[in-house]
């Protein structure tokens, strides 16, 4: 009984903190764990990854010796962390950062506005579409005199509710939006946006308008691609921790579903970061408004 003893007192000044290694990423209004989130060090080197905690293992971080830790996540304004701090804390909190809808109003005279895409009402009845950690888009061809700028995009945005009624959820209804450069094929080239902009779907089956007019965007030669961006399943995080299911948590465009056939669609795998592929269906449900010289 002594050597049992005598060893387990042994493992315990060897692993003293063992325990309190653990650091915690959290949303700083929610207090919910951010999984996937990436701590870099100053060169913007990738040491931990946070696990479905939302944790990760400060010991290990600190054998590349950082001086400091950046801290990324979708959705989340970045953290800068000096490595020194971390003795005395087990939690850091990013702040969550969604686009501000603004309404789309040019009040030149110069301009006149085009809204491009169809004008259809889309109903409820309609399909939506939409899977984690891909990005659906569409093409718009440049059919406008020169100088012409896009200053709004539109996505009608489809937020299906939890088949639990009793259950109470706060759905992420996040999603992001991207602008590119058309390649001559149509297929999406160079973006036009340098920074992320996510929206959240306040609404059930309505038009969600992104206005752009900050950013100044030129129609380029061939036209343009407007992106509809669902991220990683780890992003659709709820409160109460039950198993998700795909068509409950995220946000969905919405589709005509005997248009099928379309020569402006296309897709790509954001997680394994693929090149874009052609698709078959039609993207009705991503809008442009472009401001053309009168």
């Amino acid at each position: 009984m002594k050597q049992i003893y005598l060893i387990g007192c042994l493992g315990f000044f060897l692993f003293p903190f063992s325990s309190f290694a653990q650091i915690f990423v959290l949303d700083a209004a929610s207090k919910l764990p951010i999984v996937n989130a990436t701590i870099s060090d100053g060169d913007q080197n990738v040491l931990k990854i946070t696990d479905e905690r939302g944790t990760f293992d400060l010991d290990e971080v600190k054998i590349s010796q950082p001086k400091k830790l950046i801290i990324t996540s979708i959705a989340y304004q970045k953290r800068n962390v000096d490595i020194g701090s971390l003795k005395n804390i087990d939690s850091i909190y990013l702040t969550p950062v969604v686009y501000d809808l603004k309404e789309v109003s040019i009040t030149s005279k110069k301009y006149r506005k085009h809204l491009v895409g169809g004008g259809m009402t889309l109903m409820h009845g309609d399909n939506h579409y939409g899977t984690y950690g891909y990005e659906e888009a569409r093409f718009f061809p440049n059919e406008y005199d020169k100088d012409s700028e896009i200053i709004a995009v539109q996505y009608f945005v489809v937020v299906k509710q939890p088949f639990q009624k009793k259950t109470k959820v706060d759905l992420n209804n996040v999603f992001g939006i991207s602008v590119y450069e058309a390649n001559a094929d149509g297929s999406p080239g160079k973006p036009l946006l340098t920074e992320d902009i996510l929206v959240k779907a306040e609404k059930h089956a309505e038009w969600v308008v992104v206005n752009l007019e900050q950013y100044h965007l030129p129609v380029p030669e061939y036209g343009f691609v407007v992106g509809f961006k669902i991220f990683p399943a780890s992003f659709y995080v709820q409160k109460n921790g039950f198993v998700k299911s795909e068509d409950m948590v995220t946000p969905k465009l919405a589709i005509k579903t005997y248009l099928r056939k379309s020569n402006d669609a296309w897709r790509r795998n954001l997680i394994r970061n693929s090149r874009w592929q052609k698709e078959d269906r039609s993207h009705f449900g991503i809008r442009a408004m472009i401001a053309e010289p009168k």
